[in-house]
């Protein structure tokens, strides 16, 4: 399965190599987008490192892999990166998916490389949530989640636990990699 995967910006985004590891381990094939806000907690040379493929964050950057997997060859032409990339997608997944993202993908701006994908979507989109449990629960958010619902993504509830302020407890916790 060739999986996209979008990283958006919070502390979750270490678990998100975790899961790069544990679905190229299984035998998927994985891309890696991130948003630059993402970039402040994990960088791009990991992902690049665990998918044998560059990272994306820049929609007008150059994709060097043309919007190919690593599992297939590169098109003989320079395609429209974001289409040839979630065009060659089986699924797509946000994780962590933060307030910000869920709440632009909600209204459908594509203002980067991964809303503009996830917009572009024909494969199934998997978003999930990660942030302060008031966050999630302000009803914004709860809004945004429930409009992506209905529009036939399908929502990783977060877990419940240890958050990333310090003492902090509640929901918003990523889910753990190997249930993403």
């Amino acid at each position: 399965m060739r999986i996209l995967l979008g990283v958006t910006g919070g502390i979750a985004a270490y678990k998100a190599l975790e899961f790069v590891r544990l679905a190229t381990g299984a035998g998927h094939v994985v891309r890696v987008l991130q948003t630059p806000a993402s970039r402040r907690f994990v960088g791009t040379a990991s992902f690049a490192a665990l998918t044998g493929a560059p990272v994306l964050i820049g929609e007008f950057g150059r994709d060097p892999m043309r919007g190919a997997f690593p599992d297939q060859p590169l098109p003989g032409h320079e395609p429209i990166s974001h289409l040839e990339l979630v065009g060659n997608a089986d699924l797509m997944l946000v994780a962590p998916a933060s307030a910000n993202t869920i709440a632009k993908l909600a209204t459908g701006l594509a203002d980067g490389m991964l809303t503009s994908c996830a917009l572009a979507a024909g494969c199934p989109l998997l978003i999930a949530p990660a942030m302060n449990e008031r966050m999630y629960e302000h009803p914004a958010t709860r809004a945004n989640v429930a409009t992506l619902r209905e529009r036939g993504a399908i929502i990783i509830e977060p877990g419940e636990g240890r958050l990333a302020s310090k003492g902090e407890q509640g929901l918003g916790r990523l889910a753990e990699p190997a249930a993403l």
